[in-house]
């Protein structure tokens, strides 16, 4: 290094530290001035237009500090504090959660019998497999127990903020970041706004968190309680409803739960059904309803039989996607089988009649519903096969007449599924996902959005959210944002967003797709907006998005680079971090690892003597190899001379068989 060094260090922005061009590098001119092309004087590395290639090392995270601003502390804002704490450097990720705990749905949803309706075992995050599960399908209490333990055992808590709720994210074009209101709600109920900002933004909240009260006319007359079954008092409990007459407006997920944990408790139970829905699996029967305490220790002291027990409930899930198509064999025995089940737990004509659907399996939801059907045979159970229309002050009148006098109405209608989120979210341009999404919403491969920059849904449109497992795919969507918080701190990017026009191809092909399948059925579903197109529905297998969005296509993506000067300016000096950091392994392509077995077992069985064929002035093989034998190997280690046309000579060994590693090879000594 010369006796003469510039030193140049850009100007940090007083609330990020971030320097002019984007990077928190110093600049180190070092070396000495020489002639440009032009035959000016100027530092090298540096041109006449001021470009200066900065001293930094090549995809070096410690280039640019990155600010990640996930929403919602939920099951997958969870997922991504832990990824992010273990697979990223350099990045400051807060969590914002409206929330005064973690758990998202299984914090709100506390109704009765509030459980998952997939497999306990299946409903885990790989890193952290659950050998603690109660029961086959696990109740709230038991799924908000297990995040809690994964927050605790990564210490994950350290990067949420409760009781914060994001009001607005607004895009600012000209600083390349993602402008936030937050508003801190504090114990005494006073709120305070401020503001924030991110290079990303990340929405984890999910669709399960905004409940949907229907317009009934009425409603507001009611003289007892009406409940949301996701705004469920704490207080509401078995002694509450004793000798009550409660009327369940819905058949869908909550009311199959709901309904059997109050019927033991309550005077009379009604339920208002507007749409029949399949109640049974097509699957394999739950072997259990609880684990015991002996099972639970042998998941405990076995992982292997842990991780057995999930892949054997995910490996049916993952294989659905064939019979997701109307006119195959699988769907006519997926119906033959759950329309048996059904019966057999009904067993009377009314239910059977009101319950079993006509539409194809899965066209909605399927619940597990036994515990469902077996308490709507109850004596102090009716089923009202007819829409709730009207309410009184002492009554529900369905659309057929039906007036049914109560105290209670449990509202089990479901959230608002639009996927739009409860903040304001606004991108280039001005345009708000709102307006954008007004006719149907056209996301970018379920986790994106055309003008919306650095910016990942979670869950979005189009998603495997009937034929795959909601754990697994919410693992590849996060490898997806972890892979682009990467490229665009690495690469010096300031806007990354999905092209228009590959978004509506993309589009074009899901609904195209997804034409002949159950979905498009005439049935009422959440998988579809009120004008019966297909939007939550991605059109492939679970596996088949998990493939997809896992390898970022970035060609797909409108890319601006933060460098006003250069978009290489990422590349700098042209060193790596292998080069720069001591501990790292300069050579990475010659290990052991990378030798073929098939290479490995040739070297061991047999090795040819090698002679120098002066005719063709190369070596060769002194015999066919195929006719050599370990016993002729091993007799000798024999040495030959070779002399090429230039004088030079070659003295080459043929060795025995070989039997380890180190011995793999020929040694081969020159020599004039």
């Amino acid at each position: 290094m010369s006796n003469h060094q510039v030193k140049q260090t850009t100007t940090p922005d007083a609330d990020q530290g971030r320097g002019t061009n984007g990077t928190n590098a110093t600049f180190d001119l070092g070396l000495p001035h020489g002639p440009n092309t032009d035959g000016i004087d100027l530092p090298y590395h540096t041109n006449v237009d001021g470009y200066v290639v900065p001293d930094i090392t090549y995809k070096d995270p410690k280039n640019r500090r990155i600010r990640v601003v996930t929403i919602g502390a939920g099951f997958s804002g969870i997922l991504l504090a832990y990824r992010i704490q273990n697979e990223l450097e350099n990045v400051d990720h807060v969590v914002y959660e409206k929330n005064g705990e973690i758990g998202g749905a299984w914090l709100e949803n506390r109704y009765p019998n509030c459980a998952c309706d997939v497999p306990s075992h299946s409903y885990v995050y790989p890193f952290a497999p659950n050998p603690e599960w109660p029961d086959f399908y696990s109740k709230s209490e038991a799924i908000w127990s297990y995040l809690d333990r994964v927050c605790r055992v990564f210490d994950l808590r350290k990067y949420m903020k409760f009781n914060h709720r994001v009001s607005q994210a607004v895009w600012n074009e000209d600083a390349g970041l993602w402008k936030l209101k937050v508003e801190k709600v504090y114990k005494d109920g006073t709120v305070e706004e401020f503001d924030d900002e991110c290079d990303v933004l990340l929405q984890a909240a999910g669709l399960l968190n905004n409940p949907i009260l229907p317009k009934i006319e009425g409603y507001n007359s009611f003289n007892g309680q009406v409940i949301h079954t996701a705004q469920w008092p704490s207080e509401f409990n078995e002694e509450k409803w004793k000798n009550r007459k409660v009327v369940v407006v819905g058949a869908g997920a909550s009311a199959v739960q709901t309904v059997p944990g109050m019927q033991p408790h309550v005077k009379e139970l009604h339920v208002f059904v507007r749409s029949k829905t399949w109640l049974a699996s097509a699957g394999p029967e739950m072997p259990t309803e609880s684990w015991s305490p002996e099972q639970r220790k042998e998941f405990r002291e076995i992982p292997e039989k842990l991780v057995a027990e999930a892949r054997l409930h995910e490996g049916p899930v993952n294989l659905m996607w064939a019979s997701m198509f109307k006119d195959s064999s699988l769907q006519s025995e997926a119906v033959k089988e759950a329309s048996r089940r059904m019966h057999d737990y009904l067993d009377r004509e009314d239910l059977e009649q009101g319950l079993i659907p006509e539409f194809p399996y899965g066209c909605r939801r399927v619940s597990p519903g036994i515990n469902f059907m077996k308490a709507v045979r109850q004596p102090n159970v009716s089923c009202h096969f007819t829409p709730a229309t009207r309410i009184t002050p002492d009554s529900v009148i369905g659309e057929d007449g039906t007036e049914v006098k109560c105290d209670t109405i449990i509202f089990a209608t479901g959230f608002d599924t639009t996927f739009r989120p409860h903040y304001r979210l606004v991108g280039q341009d001005g345009v708000s996902l709102a307006d954008k999404w007004k006719d149907a919403p056209e996301g970018y491969l379920g986790v994106g959005c055309p003008g919306f920059p650095n910016f990942l849904f979670l869950f979005g449109p189009a998603w495997p959210v009937f034929a795959g497992s909601v754990t697994a795919s919410l693992t590849a969507v996060s490898t997806l944002a972890l892979k682009m918080i990467r490229k665009i701190q690495t690469d010096n990017i300031e806007s990354m967003a999905p092209r228009q026009d590959v978004t509506d191809a993309f589009n074009i092909h899901q609904q195209t797709m997804l034409h002949g399948t159950v979905w498009e059925d005439n049935c009422s579903s959440w998988y579809k907006d009120k004008n019966g197109r297909i939007t939550a529905i991605w059109p492939g297998s679970g596996l088949h998005f998990q493939e997809v969005v896992s390898e970022p296509r970035w060609e797909d993506y409108h890319i601006k680079y933060k460098s006003k000067q250069n978009m290489w300016e990422f590349l700098g000096r042209g060193f790596t971090q292998r080069e720069r950091d001591p501990r790292s392994d300069p050579v990475p392509y010659f290990n052991v690892k990378a030798i073929d077995p098939k290479w490995l077992d040739s070297s061991i069985s047999w090795q040819p003597e090698i002679v120098y064929n002066k005719e063709s002035a190369r070596l060769a093989t002194a015999e066919d190899p195929s006719q050599h034998t370990k016993e002729q190997h091993a007799t000798k280690i024999a040495s030959l001379d070779t002399t090429g046309p230039d004088g030079s000579r070659t003295e080459i060994f043929a060795g025995a068989a070989l039997v380890s590693v180190d011995e793999i090879g020929q040694q081969v000594k020159s020599r004039n």
